[in-house]
């Protein structure tokens, strides 16, 4: 990873403007580089030490104890803790959401400086473990509507499609999953072979804007020519398109399928 990033990833990464980064670079707040176009590149240690200032000492509830479960590298105590929350939240939408914030907050650990990426890295795996022991007692009909779900082109945060799984098939949905990076020239194949009725792609905020905008014009020309409902799901930089379904949340997805999904060209 370089030591400088730009004003627009550090904006992303403090969940602040760009126009805030260059204010606390011009009054002293951050500590920053020019190149000599005279663009900021502001130091990663400087975003850690922001980070860090503003996180809690301690965290409690829920969001504690995922970490926990997380970072005990036991699958089977991942996999009793999804169940535990299920049954507390009456559907797999909850316990997504649930477990994508406890996600995050590693990430923002590691931001700050609190724990190493390989600790992330291991508690990613294991709860990547304890859904997969989770995914193998789903059973649905084999007339169930299908979802083909998979990341753009690059993409390797793929964790929220995992989950998205079990919200759909709460609703009823029989799910393929193609995990990581689906090239745009297998669309078509693919529609062709598998006749799904809906598609869940996912960009994280990490994904490169031109690669997620052109893979949306083609993700959007296929479902139109074939009448599939599209979902755009993850923090990547989608665009608006009102006969897109644009996700933000788990509870999204659950509220989509329970009110019927619509083609992307209606």
């Amino acid at each position: 990873m370089s030591d400088l990033v730009s004003a627009g990833e550090a904006a992303r990464r403090l969940g602040v403007a760009p126009i805030t980064i260059q204010r606390w670079v011009d009054s002293g707040v951050l500590n920053a580089e020019r190149t000599p176009g005279g663009h900021r590149r502001i130091y990663v240690t400087e975003l850690r030490r922001l980070i860090a200032e503003s996180r809690p000492n301690e965290l409690s509830g829920p969001l504690a104890d995922w970490l926990n479960v997380l970072r005990s590298g036991d699958p089977v105590r991942v996999k009793s803790a999804l169940l535990t929350a299920k049954d507390r939240h009456g559907s797999w939408a909850g316990v997504a959401d649930e477990v994508a914030s406890a996600i995050a907050e590693l990430g923002r650990e590691w931001e700050a400086g609190r724990c190493h990426i390989f600790e992330e890295h291991a508690a990613t795996e294991t709860l990547r473990r304890g859904l997969a022991l989770c995914s193998a007692e789903l059973r649905l009909p084999p007339d169930a509507p299908r979802a083909v779900l998979f990341a753009v082109e690059g993409e390797r945060h793929i964790l929220g499609l995992l989950l998205a799984e079990f919200v759909l098939a709460d609703e009823g949905w029989r799910c393929v999953w193609l995990g990581e990076t689906l090239p745009a020239e297998e669309l078509q194949p693919l529609i062709e072979e598998i006749r799904p009725d809906l598609l869940v792609v996912s960009a994280s905020s990490y994904a490169a804007a031109k690669t997620v905008l052109r893979f949306q014009a083609e993700l959007t020309r296929a479902a139109n020519k074939n009448g599939i409902a599209l979902a755009l799901a993850g923090s990547g930089p989608w665009i608006s398109d009102p006969a897109v379904h644009r996700l933000f949340s788990f509870e999204d997805l659950r509220v989509v399928l329970t009110e019927g999904i619509q083609s992307a060209n209606i």
